[in-house]
């Protein structure tokens, strides 16, 4: 039996526990990766901001995508 993947994304973004996945720093960090391999394809050069509140998971996870 083949169980169906996870969805990531909902209608709010990606929710979770902090530092539970999929709310961590390896899946922050692969979601920057893709990401930054999306923004740098072609000539034309993209600005990507990363917002965060103030709640302490945000500072564990803004390192993961800068």
């Amino acid at each position: 039996m083949t169980v169906p993947p996870r969805r990531l994304f909902g209608t709010d973004g990606i929710r979770g526990t902090a530092n539970k996945a999929p709310m961590d720093a390896a899946t922050a960090l692969r979601l920057g990766q893709a990401a930054g391999r999306f923004f740098n394809r072609g000539t034309h050069r993209h600005r990507v901001v990363i917002g965060k509140d103030t709640r302490i998971s945000g500072y564990m996870l803004e390192p993961a995508l800068t």
